[in-house]
């Protein structure tokens, strides 16, 4: 026999699936979450074949290449926008929002979507990089090193994903949120490397920046702090917005 307090707790989880879902459905409809994901995987390859020179270790042009690649993660991080973005745009926010029991569930459900679906791009783009390296450049790069820095350049589009996903709704919209993506990781480094600061004080205030050091065959994974700190504080203040204001 279902007692009273279990049945809150399944209805709650089953409206959890229910909302990922429809979340996952709107996403896959979206033609330009499909073009995003297929020019990022398109300049990887891009990048991987320029970046090869034949006297190079596989490792070598790997680690070249990945290098720069983090200057094209706002393509992935715009997953996250167009998740509320377009919502804005073809005014179907109203439907999505207004009509949820829980805004909060649909802001979860949409971090949820995009945050695999940053992951899943930001592998499969890395796998491909790998295998043209080792299959087509015969210059196989080393599993372990490829690992541990694909590993970090997937943590980085995530939470780069998840900025943008908050952002979007802090901003209304979806131009502005991707000029931040954009333009946010080069003014880190342009001003606040110039300031005269303690390291630790440097690592917290250049989330973007330090979130990029672990994009390295020996990665510094406390580095990754501020950015989470960074994406948990604009979520938490989205999911303010949303139930606090009239979309």
């Amino acid at each position: 026999m279902t007692t009273l307090a279990a049945r809150p707790q399944t209805d709650s989880t089953s409206a959890g699936l229910r909302a990922v879902q429809y979340e996952w459905a709107a996403f896959r409809t979206v033609r330009s979450n499909w073009v995003l994901m297929g020019a990022a995987l398109l300049i990887q390859l891009l990048l991987t074949v320029f970046a090869h020179d034949s006297r190079d270790h596989g490792d070598v042009t790997f680690d070249k290449v990945i290098s720069v690649a983090w200057i094209f993660g706002a393509l992935v991080g715009a997953l996250g926008v167009n998740a509320f973005g377009n919502e804005y745009r073809y005014r179907t926010i109203t439907t999505t929002v207004l009509t949820a029991r829980s805004r909060l569930r649909v802001l979860g459900a949409k971090a949820a979507v995009v945050a695999v679906a940053a992951i899943a791009t930001e592998t499969v783009v890395l796998s491909a990089s790998w295998l043209v390296l080792a299959v087509f450049m015969g210059a196989a790069p080393t599993a372990s090193v490829s690992l541990m820095m694909g590993t970090g350049a997937v943590i980085y589009t995530t939470l780069m994903t998840l900025v943008g996903l908050a952002l979007a709704v802090l901003l209304h919209g979806s131009v502005v949120p991707i000029a931040f993506l954009v333009v946010w990781p080069e003014v880190e480094m342009l001003l606040i490397n110039r300031l005269d600061l303690p390291e630790w004080l440097l690592v917290v205030l250049q989330p973007f920046y330090s979130a990029r050091q672990l994009i390295s065959e020996t990665p510094e994974w406390p580095h990754a702090l501020p950015m989470l700190g960074l994406a948990a504080i604009l979520l938490g203040a989205a999911g303010v917005v949303l139930t606090r204001r009239d979309v």
